[in-house]
C-alpha cells in the first residue's frame, strides 16, 4: 500500500507534527507500508521530529512566506499563481506515484482543494486535528481584522465543498465527528501517544508544575496566569515551568517579568518527557482541546493533571478525583483549590500519579494504528469495488 501524507512542511515543534511523524513511522517500520511525506515549504530545514529512514520524504519547493513581504492586493494574486503552480507539481508528481491513499488535515484550505480535485484515483482522507466550529477561531487576529475574517470564512467554505469529496473524515471526538458528517463520512479514530521509551517517571518530590502547549488564545494562557496568582500566594515556593511557543510569546513574557511569581518560560523541546520527569503535576487551562495530547504524555511519566473540563479532550483522559482533577470550565478558584490540594497532600499526588500512569496505556500505537489500517483497507475494497 502507498499512502501519502500532504503537510505544508513540519519545521515547528506541535503535538499534530508529532503524531503525523509517529503515525508515518509506524507504519513504515511495523506494517511495512510505502510511506511518503509530502511537504511544499519544507525546503532545507530539517524535519523537527524524528522521521524513519523507511519513510520517503518529498518536498514541492513552494515556499510561500516570502509572499508576505507585499501588500494585501498584490498578494492576493501572488497566491493565486502560486496556488495554480503547487497543483500544478502536486498532479504532475501523483500521476507519476501512483498513490493508494493520501491524507491531509483540514488546517490548510489549499491543501483540501488540490488533494481533492486531482484526477487519480486515490482514496481521500482528511484529519481533524481541530474541531471544525473552532477551525479558524484560534487567532486573536480574526475578531480585529475584517478582511482577516473575511479570508478565515472564505477557506472555511473551501474546505466545507471540497470535504463532499473525500471517503472519509477521521475525527478525534464524536462531537467534531458528528459536526463533520453533515458534509462527508467520519470515524474517530484517537489520536496515539509518543511513546515514553526511556520509562521516564517522576517521583513526584518536586516543587515544579508543567505547562506545555502552543502560545495561542486557545490555550487559556492568560486564564493560566490568573490560576497561578492564586497558587503563588499560598505555595510561593512552588515553580510553574511554561514550554512552548506562540503569537502571545512576548506578551506573556512580558507579563511574566512584571508579576514575578515563580513563573519559568522556556522554548519547546524535543525531550518533553524528561521535563515531565523533573514535575510533580500538569496543568491544562485550554478553552477547547480536541485530544490534548500533553495529558496522556504526561501521565506516562507518572504525573496527576488539573485541567478545565473544557470540550472535549480532558474529559477523555481525566477521571476526577482518580488520576487528577477536572474542574468546571473557567472556574479559576477552584482549579486554584485542586492545584493547592495536590501540593499539599504528598500521599493524595501519589496515589493519583499512579493512577495517571495506568491509565495512559490506552492510546498506545499498538492499539490505534491497527484502526487505521482497518480504514485504508476498507476504503480501498470500497473504491474497487
Amino acid at each position: 500500500m502507498r499512502i501519502v501524507y500532504f503537510y505544508p512542511d513540519l519545521k515547528d515543534f506541535g503535538g499534530t507534527q508529532r503524531v503525523l511523524v509517529d503515525k508515518m513511522n509506524y507504519l513504515a517500520d511495523f506494517y511495512s507500508e510505502e510511506v511518503i511525506l509530502l511537504t511544499y515549504s519544507q525546503g532545507v530545514s530539517p524535519i523537527i521530529y524524528t522521521l524513519s529512514s523507511k519513510v520517503k520524504h518529498l518536498d514541492l519547493e513552494m515556499d510561500y512566506i516570502p509572499l508576505y513581504r507585499y501588500n494585501r492586493f498584490l498578494r492576493f494574486f501572488k497566491m493565486l499563481k502560486y496556488d495554480y503552480s503547487l497543483k500544478k507539481r502536486y498532479n504532475t508528481l501523483m500521476g507519476e506515484l501512483k498513490p493508494d491513499v493520501v491524507i491531509t488535515t483540514t488546517y490548510y484550505y489549499n491543501l483540501v482543494s488540490i488533494v481533492a480535485s486531482c484526477n487519480i484515483p486515490y482514496v481521500r482522507i482528511m484529519e481533524s486535528h481541530i474541531g471544525i466550529r473552532y477551525l479558524f477561531s484560534n487567532s486573536i487576529d480574526i475578531r480585529k481584522n475584517i478582511w482577516k475574517w473575511m479570508h478565515e470564512y472564505y477557506k472555511m467554505r473551501v474546505i466545507i465543498r471540497m470535504a463532499r469529496k473525500y471517503d472519509m473524515l477521521v475525527a478525534l471526538n464524536q462531537s467534531d465527528a458528528d459536526d463533520w458528517s453533515k458534509y462527508v463520512k467520519t470515524k474517530v479514530i484517537k489520536n496515539i501517544v509518543h511513546p515514553n521509551l526511556m520509562k521516564k517517571k517522576s517521583d513526584l518530590r518536586s516543587k515544579r508544575i508543567v505547562f506545555a502547549g502552543r502560545l495561542v488564545e486557545q490555550k487559556g494562557i492568560f486564564d493560566l496566569l490568573e490560576v497561578w496568582k492564586g497558587v503563588h500566594s499560598k505555595h510561593p515556593d512552588w515553580c510553574l515551568d511554561i514550554y512552548g511557543d506562540g503569537e502571545l510569546r512576548d506578551q506573556l513574557d512580558n507579563m511574566i517579568r512584571i508579576l514575578n511569581i515563580g513563573i519559568c518560560l522556556h522554548s519547546p523541546v524535543l525531550d518533553v518527557f524528561r521535563r515531565y520527569a523533573e514535575s510533580s503535576m500538569l496543568l491544562l487551562t485550554s478553552l477547547y482541546e480536541p485530544f490534548g495530547l500533553v495529558m496522556p504524555e504526561a501521565m506516562s511519566c507518572g504525573l496527576p493533571v488539573v485541567a478545565f473540563d473544557c470540550p472535549d479532550g480532558p474529559s477523555l483522559f481525566i477521571h476526577d478525583g482518580e488520576n487528577g482533577f477536572l474542574v468546571k470550565n473557567r472556574d479559576i478558584n477552584l482549579f486554584v483549590d485542586r492545584v493547592c490540594c495536590l501540593i499539599e497532600a504528598v500521599e493524595l499526588r501519589s496515589q493519583m500519579g499512579s493512577a495517571a500512569l495506568k491509565s495512559s496505556v490506552h492510546f498506545t500505537p499498538e492499539q490505534i494504528m491497527p484502526q487505521w489500517i482497518c480504514l485504508f483497507q476498507e476504503l480501498l475494497e470500497n473504491r474497487m469495488s
